[in-house]
């Protein structure tokens, strides 16, 4: 009687088991399908856009207009480049493919250097651009992986900030950690959109209008998980957004 109470809860028990493993694969299926689906999208877009312009180049006899089309498709290519660029990136770190190699540097000196690469942009924009940091702090880190983040979120903050706004990059330390807050006083987000910023391909943004493919904020997270680092939202729709990542001092 023992014995068969044993093999009845053991059988029971690999049917629990069979059907747990059968939701998560059909859970990471259709994660895999729906991921496929947004890379489809993102990139039939650009290619469209492409064709049409490429199209309109062809036949069109005037230099203005032709310069017009060719910048159209310069722009749309650099897009899809960086689209193809962050997917490769992302999956490698979320198959850990990509190890960091942590080494001391200056973030202070790497913030600053991040800033200045937008320098142009932000005039083009007339978009003031404020800074207040320390002179110098050493963090023990990817370098190379934590310039995505900090790439990632001077260029949203670009993107939505109207032209005569203001950029404002902040750092500051204390005994246990540092505080990098990049803010803006843009077009700010919604509750949802906040809940789901770090989402692939989410986009607060629906129409399309700005620039992007849904993948920035989900990268920079992932290299943050993967050093152990946070990253917190300020954000109310009219009132620009504030992004501050959180480093614990080692």
């Amino acid at each position: 009687c023992v014995l068969v109470i044993q093999h009845r809860l053991r059988l029971r028990k690999e049917r629990e088991q069979e059907a747990y493993q059968k939701a998560k694969d059909e859970e990471m299926f259709h994660e895999k399908m729906n991921f496929f689906s947004h890379v489809i999208h993102e990139i039939k877009t650009p290619l469209a856009i492409i064709q049409n312009n490429a199209e309109l180049l062809c036949m069109e006899k005037k230099p203005e207009k032709q310069k017009e089309y060719a910048e159209v498709i310069f722009q749309t290519t650099k897009r899809l480049s960086e689209l193809i660029s962050n997917i490769l990136k992302l999956n490698k770190l979320e198959k850990q493919a990509i190890t960091p190699v942590a080494e001391e540097y200056d973030l202070c000196g790497q913030l600053a250097e991040c800033a200045v690469n937008y320098e142009p942009v932000w005039e083009k924009k007339d978009i003031g651009f404020d800074a207040d940091m320390e002179d110098s702090i050493k963090i023990t880190a990817d370098a190379a992986l934590m310039e995505i983040v900090w790439n990632n979120l001077f260029s949203n903050a670009v993107k939505f900030t109207e032209p005569g706004g203001t950029i404002k990059l902040t750092e500051q330390s204390d005994n246990s950690e540092i505080r990098v807050s990049v803010e803006d006083n843009g077009c700010g987000m919604t509750e949802e959109t906040r809940e789901h910023i770090f989402e692939k391909f989410y986009q607060g943004d629906t129409s399309h209008a700005m620039a992007g493919n849904g993948l920035g904020l989900a990268l920079a997270l992932r290299v943050l998980q993967l050093n152990d680092y946070k990253i917190e939202v300020e954000s109310e729709p009219g009132r620009g957004s504030k992004f501050t990542v959180i480093i614990p001092k080692r």
